[in-house]
């Protein structure tokens, strides 16, 4: 297992250059936007951590015990979900997936004033969030081909590093995180078992790709340790 302090370098690592990527695109999505922030999106472990760091450095952590992170689910209905790799297996299996039947739309709790109030360590699913046009009349984001593809490469590559961990929606795992008791709120992280990226996708994911694999973190290769990360 790769150390806490390697696991937040390449996530870091990956955040930049997913930064660099995404702002390749004229995405219309601007401060003050934000209906794709509701209590729908999903996270690691590996980054619950750094959100509860943030949070104990503002003298915040305590927020995590209010209502607004208690569970909305039995624990039956969140260990039914798929993660982002099994889900992906799945499908390379050929086998139908279950999706979620109903979403929580609500407003994410860390939201005020339509701002983020974690902005610096928001999860990578609040990051890939964008759209060409704005969305808040319609509720829809259009994003450019291949940009979906792209980036939930990068969500596998964050559930791949954080072995040994959860991954849930990110209210949810938090509260189960700042209790100790993330195993009852999330399923367990998976490896990476390939990707679904279309042929006529590959030309526009390629560059993302190479540029994060080829980024040196302590003397490694990002690559290098993506192979290391699980047995």
């Amino acid at each position: 297992m790769i150390p806490r302090v390697i696991q937040e370098l390449l996530l870091s690592a990956l955040y930049d250059a997913f930064a660099g990527w995404a702002g390749t695109f004229a995405f219309s999505c601007r401060k003050g936007c934000a209906t794709c922030c509701t209590r729908s999106l999903t996270m690691t472990s590996l980054e619950g951590a750094g959100i509860l760091a943030f949070l104990a450095a503002a003298d915040r952590r305590s927020e995590l015990a209010g209502p607004a992170f208690q569970p909305t689910t039995s624990r039956t209905d969140r260990t039914a979900q798929c993660t982002t790799n099994t889900f992906v297996a799945a499908h390379l299996r050929g086998e139908a997936v279950e999706e979620a039947e109903s979403w929580d739309l609500r407003p994410c709790p860390f939201l005020s004033e339509k701002s983020c109030t974690i902005y610096p360590v928001r999860p990578f699913g609040c990051r890939l969030f964008a759209s060409l046009d704005p969305c808040a009349a319609s509720g829809a984001a259009e994003m450019p081909p291949g940009y979906l593809a792209g980036a939930t490469v990068l969500l596998q590559y964050i559930e791949h590093l954080d072995s040994g961990g959860y991954w849930s929606t990110m209210v949810e795992l938090l509260a189960g995180l700042n209790t100790g008791q993330a195993d009852g709120y999330g399923q367990p992280t998976a490896p990476l078992p390939g990707f679904l990226i279309a042929p006529d996708e590959r030309a526009l994911v390629e560059p993302l790709l190479e540029s994060l694999l080829a980024r040196e973190i302590s003397g490694r290769t990002f690559a290098r340790w993506l192979q290391s990360a699980r047995p």
